[in-house]
Protein backbone atom coordinates (compact mmCIF):
# COMPACT_ATOMS: atom_id res chain seq x y z
CA UNK A 1 0.00 0.00 0.00
CA UNK A 2 1.32 3.50 -0.89
CA UNK A 3 -0.10 5.95 1.66
CA UNK A 4 0.73 9.76 2.63
CA UNK A 5 1.00 10.76 6.22
CA UNK A 6 0.04 14.89 6.37
CA UNK A 7 1.21 16.13 9.86
CA UNK A 8 -1.14 19.40 9.75
CA UNK A 9 0.25 22.26 12.20
CA UNK A 10 0.08 25.67 12.97
CA UNK A 11 2.94 26.41 9.96
CA UNK A 12 1.07 24.42 7.63
CA UNK A 13 0.75 20.49 6.00
CA UNK A 14 3.78 19.00 5.83
CA UNK A 15 3.77 15.53 3.62
CA UNK A 16 5.93 12.14 4.32
CA UNK A 17 5.90 9.06 2.87
CA UNK A 18 5.61 5.87 5.27
CA UNK A 19 8.25 3.77 6.21
CA UNK A 20 7.34 0.04 6.64
CA UNK A 21 9.19 -2.25 8.13
CA UNK A 22 8.75 -6.32 8.80
CA UNK A 23 6.66 -6.90 11.32
CA UNK A 24 8.54 -9.97 13.67
CA UNK A 25 7.17 -9.75 17.20
CA UNK A 26 8.05 -12.30 19.97
CA UNK A 27 10.48 -15.33 19.56
CA UNK A 28 8.09 -16.67 16.99
CA UNK A 29 8.73 -15.02 13.35
CA UNK A 30 6.41 -13.26 11.97
CA UNK A 31 5.91 -13.91 7.84
CA UNK A 32 4.13 -11.92 5.18
CA UNK A 33 3.52 -9.04 7.62
CA UNK A 34 4.87 -5.53 8.05
CA UNK A 35 4.08 -2.11 10.14
CA UNK A 36 4.57 1.47 9.85
CA UNK A 37 4.37 4.29 12.45
CA UNK A 38 2.10 7.08 10.89
CA UNK A 39 1.60 9.31 13.99
CA UNK A 40 1.43 9.39 18.10
CA UNK A 41 2.70 11.42 20.74
CA UNK A 42 2.41 11.44 24.51
CA UNK A 43 2.78 7.79 24.84
CA UNK A 44 0.10 6.87 21.65
CA UNK A 45 1.13 5.31 18.94
CA UNK A 46 -0.64 4.84 15.85
CA UNK A 47 0.40 2.57 13.28
CA UNK A 48 -1.03 0.63 10.36
CA UNK A 49 -0.52 -3.06 10.19
CA UNK A 50 -0.42 -5.15 6.66
CA UNK A 51 -0.92 -8.84 6.26
CA UNK A 52 -0.67 -10.87 3.16
CA UNK A 53 -2.96 -13.59 2.48
CA UNK A 54 -2.27 -16.33 4.41
CA UNK A 55 0.18 -14.38 6.07
CA UNK A 56 0.51 -14.98 9.86
CA UNK A 57 1.96 -11.73 12.85
CA UNK A 58 3.08 -14.55 15.57
CA UNK A 59 1.65 -14.76 18.87
CA UNK A 60 2.84 -11.33 21.03
CA UNK A 61 1.74 -9.28 23.76
CA UNK A 62 2.56 -5.08 24.45
CA UNK A 63 2.30 -3.74 28.11
CA UNK A 64 -0.06 -1.34 26.29
CA UNK A 65 -3.75 -1.39 25.82
CA UNK A 66 -4.35 -1.23 21.68
CA UNK A 67 -7.41 -0.76 19.72
CA UNK A 68 -7.14 -1.86 16.54
CA UNK A 69 -9.38 -1.00 13.19
CA UNK A 70 -9.84 -3.64 10.13
CA UNK A 71 -9.76 -1.20 7.27
CA UNK A 72 -9.29 -4.56 4.45
CA UNK A 73 -9.64 -8.13 4.44
CA UNK A 74 -9.75 -10.24 7.61
CA UNK A 75 -8.85 -13.53 9.06
CA UNK A 76 -8.40 -15.04 12.49
CA UNK A 77 -7.23 -13.89 15.84
CA UNK A 78 -6.00 -16.27 18.01
CA UNK A 79 -4.97 -16.06 21.92
CA UNK A 80 -2.77 -18.69 24.10
CA UNK A 81 -5.58 -20.40 25.64
CA UNK A 82 -6.37 -22.01 22.18
CA UNK A 83 -9.18 -19.79 21.05
CA UNK A 84 -9.95 -18.10 18.13
CA UNK A 85 -12.14 -15.60 16.54
CA UNK A 86 -12.77 -14.33 13.60
CA UNK A 87 -12.09 -10.84 12.43
CA UNK A 88 -13.28 -9.18 9.53
CA UNK A 89 -13.31 -5.36 7.51
CA UNK A 90 -14.85 -2.87 9.55
CA UNK A 91 -14.58 -4.59 12.86
CA UNK A 92 -12.58 -2.69 16.16
CA UNK A 93 -10.80 -4.59 18.31
CA UNK A 94 -9.68 -3.68 21.69
CA UNK A 95 -7.06 -5.89 23.23
CA UNK A 96 -6.37 -5.35 26.96
CA UNK A 97 -2.37 -4.39 27.87
CA UNK A 98 -0.16 -7.55 28.33
CA UNK A 99 -2.81 -9.98 26.62
CA UNK A 100 -0.59 -12.42 24.71
CA UNK A 101 -2.66 -12.47 20.75
CA UNK A 102 -1.68 -13.36 16.89
CA UNK A 103 -3.50 -12.80 13.39
CA UNK A 104 -3.54 -15.22 11.20
CA UNK A 105 -4.44 -13.56 7.58
CA UNK A 106 -7.09 -14.39 4.85
CA UNK A 107 -7.90 -15.27 1.74
CA UNK A 108 -7.20 -11.94 0.43
CA UNK A 109 -4.93 -8.70 1.74
CA UNK A 110 -5.41 -7.63 5.28
CA UNK A 111 -5.13 -3.69 6.42
CA UNK A 112 -4.98 -2.77 10.66
CA UNK A 113 -5.03 0.50 12.01
CA UNK A 114 -3.75 0.33 14.99
CA UNK A 115 -3.89 2.97 17.93
CA UNK A 116 -1.74 1.63 21.32
CA UNK A 117 -2.40 3.81 24.58
CA UNK A 118 -0.76 3.41 27.81
CA UNK A 119 -3.07 1.93 30.85
CA UNK A 120 -3.90 4.72 33.26
CA UNK A 121 -4.18 3.32 36.86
Amino acid sequence: MTARILVCGAAGVEEKLPEWAALDPGENPSRGARVVLVGGAAGVAVLLVELEPGGLIALHSSPEASVCHVVEGGGTLFFESGEEIEFARGDTIEFAAGLAHGWNGGVEHTLVGVTTYPVRA
